[in-house]
């Protein structure tokens, strides 16, 4: 790395508000998914399907506020940034994709096909859900996973993320949210990228 004066954090703080809810979803659906009684499965199916949507919520909060952080980064001075446990990892982009594909795989398939059969009723997918998720996917294999993100000007952001109009309002928003031990307020800001 340059010798880079200026220094940004990797997490400015999401970590403890998200750690208890990463692979909620996808532990709650499989779980279910194991147990073969059928009736059984129909009576915990709204059970489950609550759970596993709390957990999209701050799933999808956290990913969309990783994506607002790096453009109020990618926008300001070059930058080393410090913080960051994947640099230098090996880029697997199955190791940090998995996920995210089972959970768009999730959204547009499993559960419409659970809630038509143990519901017996259509899912209501939030679209903006799944427009995090493939953004964030997208933005996750531009940038390899960060394995090599050590200064703000090797963040790649995707072309179809807006400019942000206010990054010193986008950054007072997220710190907000991290000050009030509220990852879902960043779905506020969905507009602010898309």
């Amino acid at each position: 790395m340059d010798n880079v004066e200026n220094k940004v954090l990797f997490d400015p703080g999401f970590a403890p508000l998200i750690i208890n809810s990463l692979g909620v979803a996808g532990y709650t659906y499989y779980m279910f998914s194991a147990n073969n009684n059928v009736k059984f499965k129909r009576l915990n199916f709204p059970h489950t399907l609550r759970k596993i949507e709390a957990s999209l919520v701050d799933t999808a909060s956290f990913y969309l506020g990783c994506m607002l952080w790096a453009s109020y980064l990618k926008e300001g001075a070059k930058a080393a940034i410090e913080g960051n446990q994947l640099l230098g990892e090996e880029n697997i982009e199955k190791e940090y994709t998995s996920e995210i594909d089972f959970l768009i795989d999730l959204i547009e398939n499993q559960l419409p096909r659970d809630c038509k059969y143990f519901l017996n009723k259509e899912y209501e997918k939030n679209e903006k859900f799944l427009v995090i998720l493939k953004n964030y996917r997208e933005f996750l294999v531009a940038n390899k996973g960060f394995t090599d993100c050590d200064t703000t000007d090797k963040i790649i952001l995707p072309d179809n993320f807006k400019p942000l109009k206010d990054s010193k309002k986008v950054c007072a928003d997220i710190k907000k949210a991290i000050e009030n031990k509220n990852i879902q307020e960043i779905l506020e800001m969905y507009s602010e990228l898309f």
